[in-house]
């Protein structure tokens, strides 16, 4: 391995964008991106959020948040409302079609997952995603 490849960022980096191409192909029927699937997933979760709650949430950049939700508030995939204690901020909740979709969100979300881990044997499985939940430490 040279000295690029081999060093975890590239790999993570790397894996994130095979993984993000899998879960586009997935999701190409209903219009919806991963980083779509990631935002609709924290307001699902969460209830209502401002954009900086979904930014920080997600780990995209307010600025990339921000054209999301405006994209997905347009296709009423989410609701936005001023935020009645702070005017300048808007509070997001799931639309009506986000309702709807919901269940083949999880099943697409379950599937993806079955295919990223269905070659490691369980006990490996088991420490991997054990290791996985580590890199939600990174700041």
């Amino acid at each position: 391995m040279n000295i690029l490849t081999g060093t975890l960022a590239f790999r993570l980096g790397a894996a994130y964008r095979r993984v993000d191409r899998l879960v586009n192909r997935e999701l190409r029927e209903l219009e919806i991106s991963h980083a779509d699937l990631h935002i609709l997933f924290a307001v699902m979760e969460r209830g209502e959020l401002r954009v900086t709650d979904i930014a920080q949430l997600t780990g995209f950049e307010e600025s990339t948040t921000s054209r999301l939700v405006r994209e997905l508030a347009r296709r009423k995939l989410l609701r936005r409302r001023r935020n009645p204690t702070d005017a300048r901020s808007h509070l997001l909740t799931v639309g009506t079609r986000t309702k709807n979709l919901r269940i083949e969100l999880e099943q697409i979300t379950r599937r993806v997952q079955a295919q990223l881990v269905r070659d490691l044997p369980q006990v490996d499985r088991d420490g991997f995603l054990r290791t996985v939940d580590l890199l939600d430490r990174i700041p």
